[in-house]
């Protein structure tokens, strides 16, 4: 099922969305469509890659994982607590 989407673009930019998706053999929104393709698949490689060397590494050293991951937790609440009060500071 297709879904139609409006996106808003710079008028040069789109002109050369549209110039390069004609060589290509394509039309803007089959450009469109393809690397939205190309990105969703090299994210979910991304995920697959990192969720396998997240394994390997709790295998291989269970205890310095969990402090690994115990920081990497604290960073993000960090990152996240000091987002909202840019947010908040903007508003």
């Amino acid at each position: 099922m297709a879904v139609k989407l409006s996106i808003t673009l710079p008028g040069d930019l789109y002109e050369e969305i549209k110039m390069l998706a004609g060589q290509q053999g394509t039309t803007v929104s089959g450009w469109f469509a393809e690397l939205a393709r190309q990105y969703l698949d090299d994210d979910r490689r991304s995920r697959a890659v990192l969720a396998e060397r997240i394994r390997h590494d709790r295998v291989a050293d269970p205890e310095g994982h969990a402090e690994m991951a115990a920081d990497l937790r604290k960073r993000m609440r960090d990152a996240q607590e000091a987002a909202r009060r840019r947010a908040a500071g903007a508003a």
